[in-house]
């Protein structure tokens, strides 16, 4: 009988599950902070940003394997030396994950403010509502932009304000803000 295909909730499990026996400190962002405090959407790739050093690639590589996701040593250490993302890919689905090291100012961010969130049975640290608005309109695709409302919509009234404003100063995102909040406004949400 074939192995049936992982789910994107499994998926984030085992993702979870590595990167916490690895000991880095991570979160995750993107489609799965857009779904928790916004507007659910459809998406194959898991956004997660983590704390690394060189030092610890051949066990954050070894705990992916034991969770069938395959990422090299060779590739967690070019994602930190270009400082860029890597693909951690799922041997078992179509889903992989956006591991990105946290170099940027912005990535800190995430991580000193993310939220302890229950989802689907597990506790993640996710971006909070507030730095994913911000960075959504940082990104200001249409998409984006969509995300970053149904975000501002769903969490008016508990959102940290003065932490949303400050944020998008720092990330030359006020005028965006100002935008987003007027549209809220006219739209009546």
């Amino acid at each position: 009988m074939p192995a049936r295909k992982r789910s994107f909730v499994a998926v984030v499990k085992a993702a979870e599950r590595a990167l916490r026996t690895a000991r880095v400190e991570h979160v995750f962002e993107g489609a799965l902070a857009v779904g928790a405090f916004g507007v659910p959407r459809t998406t194959a790739d898991v956004d997660v940003i983590a704390d690394w050093r060189a030092d610890q690639t051949i066990a954050i590589a070894r705990a992916f394997r034991r969770q069938g996701l395959r990422v090299s040593e060779e590739d967690l250490r070019d994602a930190l030396a270009q400082r860029s993302h890597c693909t951690v890919h799922d041997l078992r689905s179509e889903f992989h994950l956006d591991l990105a090291p946290a170099f940027r100012p912005a990535a800190k961010d995430s991580i000193r403010g993310l939220v302890r969130l229950r989802w689907r049975g597990v506790t993640l640290p996710v971006a909070s509502p507030e730095h994913t608005i911000v960075m959504k309109l940082v990104f200001g695709s249409e998409q984006d932009l969509e995300d970053a409302l149904g975000i501002y919509v769903r969490q008016k009234g508990r959102l940290d304000v003065r932490r949303l404003r400050d944020f998008a100063r720092r990330q030359g995102a006020t005028g965006a803000l100002r935008d987003l909040e007027r549209r809220a406004a006219y739209e009546g949400r």
